[in-house]
């Protein structure tokens, strides 16, 4: 019989909120174009604030980390190096890592920047020479099997590689949670001192890791 006790975490999820004013001049005027792109960038402003803030807690929870080397192996067996870039043996000592855990890796997240540099490498481009490529096309494919997610809500520099929990003995084990405790909700409030109409959109939520193990950090990449 398993006895493993079970432990637990306290969130507390915390308000976030965008709002848009919208002047009665537009509306009496019916500058809907204007109107609708002033929604759709607050909707925007939202989005990027959640990814933002589930980044953030990602960057802070990862368990291990290491220096890119920029290091790579060729075509021709020997081993080469591009300053600032993410090497294929920086992917592979961090995919080594998590499986450690015994965590099957399946999630790269890059900044455009890096991303660039990794496009780079000769195992991306010299696929048509030598067979099924490691790093396949599309917006950017897979990397040895892991998803690449390309993003500026990643920091130039950081790189990172991540299971969301998935390992070979099926267990229930997942990176983290999103917590909501609010939906995200609209209101509208007349503002009669300003003449207008006030746009705003709030949510409360909490992005939590519970194994940073899961989570590997590559740093000290290229940023321009």
């Amino acid at each position: 019989m398993d006895f493993t006790p079970l432990t637990y975490v306290t969130v507390t999820p915390y308000k976030k909120g965008h709002r848009e004013r919208i002047t009665r001049e537009q509306i009496e005027d019916l500058y809907i174009p204007v109107i609708e792109q002033q929604l759709r960038r607050l909707a925007r402003r939202m989005a990027y604030t959640i990814d933002l803030d589930c980044m953030n807690v990602i960057s802070n929870a990862a368990a291990n980390s290491s220096s890119g080397s920029g290091t790579s192996l060729s075509a021709t067996g020997t081993e080469f190096t591009i300053s600032g870039g993410l090497g294929t043996k920086d992917i592979l000592n961090a995919k080594l890592k998590i499986e450690s855990y015994n965590f099957i890796p399946d999630t790269i997240l890059l900044n455009p920047i890096n991303a660039r540099d990794v496009m780079y490498l000769p195992q991306f481009s010299l696929h048509m020479e030598y067979g099924e490529p490691v790093m396949q096309s599309g917006i950017l494919g897979t990397i040895y099997g892991m998803t690449v997610q390309i993003s500026t809500v990643v920091s130039a520099g950081t790189a990172y590689i991540l299971s969301t929990g998935q390992n070979l003995s099926a267990a229930y084990a997942p990176m983290g949670f999103f917590v909501i405790k609010r939906p995200l909700m609209s209101d509208v409030d007349p503002k009669k001192e300003f003449d207008s109409v006030d746009v705003s959109l709030t949510t409360r939520y909490a992005p939590v890791v519970l194994c940073g193990e899961a989570i590997f950090k590559v740093t000290n990449l290229a940023t321009g």
